[in-house]
C-alpha cells in the first residue's frame, strides 16, 4: 500500500524549487513546524528531533562593469536524528521534500537506529519548558527586495563609479531563511531571518589601484546605493600612484571595514570548550584555566551579544533549540563569561547553556565621547591608515596568541603629522588582535559594515558584527604585497 501525501505538500514533485507565499522567498515558520510535525509522526522511535531550514538567497555579482552572474536560489535541508531507547543515535540530511523520499527516508534511519548498539531501555529524560526571546531578525522589507529594488540597486552602485570614468566591480546580495527545530519531546523552536548587503570596487585604469565600500542591514530600507558608490569613487580616486613603503611598526588606523574584518574572528574564542582545550587566546598556560575575572583587553572596550540586537541580532535559540540569550563576554576589558553548548555545559555541570557566536557588539564604554576617523587621522603625526584587508586568516602557530595575517586592499594611504600624504602599495599585516586591543589610543563609535562576498570567511552571507574604527599603536605591517 503506497504512503499518503503528506497534508503540507503541494501538488508539485520538483525538489529544487519551493513553492513559497509570493509575500515571501521562504516557507513559513508555521510550514515547516507543521512539517516537522509530520516527519515526527511517521517514526516509530523513542527519540527523535527534526531539523528544518529553508534559506532563498538573490545575489548579483558584477565583474569588469557587467553583470556576472545572477543567483536567484533557494536550498531546503532537512536534518534527522534519531535513537531507540539508549541506543548509538543515527542522522541523516536530505534536500528532497516529496513525500516519498521523506517517508523513505524516515524508514530508512529508523531501521538503522533499531540495529544500533546499546541499551534498549527507553530514555527517561525530561526537558523543562524553555522560553525564547521573540525573533527580531526577520524584516518584511528586506524579503520584498527580492522581487523588487535589489535589481535596480546594481545599476545605482556601478553607474556613479563608471561615470566617473573607472571601472567597477560590484556584488548585491539579499538573504532570507526560517529554521525549525521539534522532537518527540514536544519542544519546538522555529524563527526566520533577513539580511542584505551592498559591496562595490572602484579600478582605475592600469588596476593599478581600487577603492571599496559597502553596506549591509538586517532591513534593505537602511541602505543608501548612492553613499556606498561615491566611498568607492572617493578611495579609488585617492589611491591612483601608490608608492612602496618600508614595513614595520607603526600606528594604524582601522576604518569600519578593516576593524569588522579584524575583530570578527574573536567571536568563537569565547567557547568554553575550545578554550578549556587550550585552543584559544583566553586560556591561561600558567593557571590552566579560563581567564575570567582577568582584564586582557583595554579598559574602554566591552563586547556583547544579543539575539534581539538590532544590527547583531540571530535567531534565538542554537542548533539544539536550547535559548539563547544576552550576554556580556568582555566588561570594561575584563573576561566576564564563556559560551557553553549544550553537551559540554551538561558533561561539566554548567546550569547554563549559551552558544559562543561571532555576531559581537564591541563598544566603547569610556564615558567618553567617540573619536571619528577624521579626528584619529588629524591626531597622528605619523601611521598608516587602512580602509580594508583582501583577506585574513588565523596563522596557525600557537592557537593561544589569537595570531592573524592578512593584506590591506582598498584604500591603504600614508597619513603624517595630521593629513592624508600619499597612497601606499598593499602591505602584509601579522598581529593578533587580542594584544593590539591592549595598545588602543583611540576607539570611535561602533557601527555594522559590510564583508561583501568572502570565501575567506564562509562565503556570504556572514554573520553581523557592529566595531567601532581603531587607532592602534605598533601594528606589525610585516611585509610589502604584490597584490592589487
Amino acid at each position: 500500500m503506497s504512503a499518503a501525501p503528506l497534508p503540507w505538500y503541494a501538488d508539485d514533485s520538483s525538489p529544487t524549487r519551493l513553492a513559497a507565499p509570493s509575500a515571501s522567498p521562504v516557507l513559513s515558520p508555521e510550514r515547516l513546524s507543521a512539517l516537522a510535525r509530520e516527519i515526527l509522526d511517521l517514526s516509530r522511535s523513542d527519540t527523535m528531533s527534526v531539523t528544518i531550514s529553508h534559506a532563498a538567497i538573490g545575489m548579483a555579482r558584477v565583474a569588469l562593469s557587467r553583470v556576472r552572474m545572477q543567483d536567484n536560489g533557494d536550498e531546503i535541508r532537512i536534518g534527522i536524528v534519531n535513537q531507540f531507547g539508549k541506543r548509538r543515535e543515527v542522522w541523516m540530511s536530505v534536500n528532497q521534500i516529496d513525500p516519498d523520499s521523506i517517508h523513505r527516508m524516515v524508514r530508512y534511519v529508523d531501521r538503522f537506529a533499531h540495529e544500533m548498539t546499546g541499551d534498549p531501555t527507553p530514555s527517561t529524560l525530561r526537558i523543562p519548558p524553555r522560553r525564547y526571546l521573540p525573533n527580531t531578525t526577520w524584516k518584511q522589507r528586506t524579503a520584498d527586495a527580492f522581487e523588487s529594488e535589489r535589481h535596480g540597486a546594481v545599476t545605482e552602485l556601478v553607474a556613479p563609479v563608471l561615470d566617473a570614468g573607472f571601472g567597477a566591480t560590484a556584488m548585491v546580495g539579499v538573504y532570507a531563511h526560517t529554521q525549525v527545530y521539534a522532537d518527540k519531546r514536544g519542544l519546538m523552536a522555529a524563527g526566520q531571518e533577513t539580511d542584505t548587503e551592498l559591496v562595490v570596487t572602484g579600478w582605475n585604469s592600469t588596476s593599478s589601484a581600487n577603492g571599496w565600500a559597502g553596506q549591509a542591514a538586517r532591513d534593505w530600507s537602511t541602505l543608501d546605493p548612492a553613499v556606498v558608490a561615491q566611498r568607492a569613487v572617493h578611495f579609488t580616486a585617492l589611491s591612483a600612484n601608490p608608492v612602496a613603503f618600508e614595513p614595520g611598526r607603526y600606528m594604524a588606523i582601522l576604518d569600519y571595514p578593516a576593524a569588522a574584518q579584524f575583530i570578527h574572528p574573536m567571536g568563537p574564542s569565547f567557547d568554553a570548550r575550545a578554550t578549556f582545550s587550550g585552543e584559544t587566546p583566553l586560556y591561561d598556560r600558567k593557571t590552566m584555566k579560563p581567564r575570567l575575572g582577568q582584564r586582557i583587553m583595554d579598559s574602554r572596550v566591552s563586547m556583547t551579544s544579543d539575539p534581539n540586537d538590532p544590527d547583531t541580532g540571530i535567531l534565538p535559540f542554537n542548533g539544539s533549540a536550547f535559548p539563547l540569550r544576552p550576554m556580556t563576554w568582555v566588561d570594561h576589558g575584563v573576561h566576564m563569561n564563556l559560551g557553553y553548548d549544550v553537551d559540554f555545559a551538561a558533561n561539566v555541570g554548567y546550569a547554563i547553556a549559551n552558544d559562543a557566536t561571532a555576531a559581537i557588539r564591541m563598544s566603547n564604554v569610556s564615558g567618553v565621547a567617540p573619536t571619528t576617523v577624521d579626528e584619529m587621522i588629524a591626531g597622528c603625526k605619523r601611521g598608516i591608515y587602512v580602509n580594508r584587508f583582501a583577506f585574513i586568516e588565523s596563522v596557525g602557530e600557537d592557537p593561544t596568541s589569537g595570531l592573524l595575517t592578512g593584506i590591506t586592499n582598498g584604500g591603504c594611504f600614508l597619513v603624517k603629522d595630521g593629513k592624508i600624504d600619499k597612497a601606499i602599495k598593499n602591505l602584509r599585516f601579522r598581529e593578533s588582535p587580542w594584544f593590539a586591543l591592549n595598545r588602543l589610543e583611540a576607539i570611535g563609535k561602533p557601527e555594522r559594515t559590510a564583508f561583501g562576498f568572502s570565501p575567506w570567511a564562509g562565503d556570504w552571507p556572514i554573520v553581523p558584527i557592529v566595531v567601532p574604527p581603531l587607532m592602534i599603536r605598533d601594528f606589525n605591517f610585516m611585509a610589502l604585497a604584490d597584490a592589487v
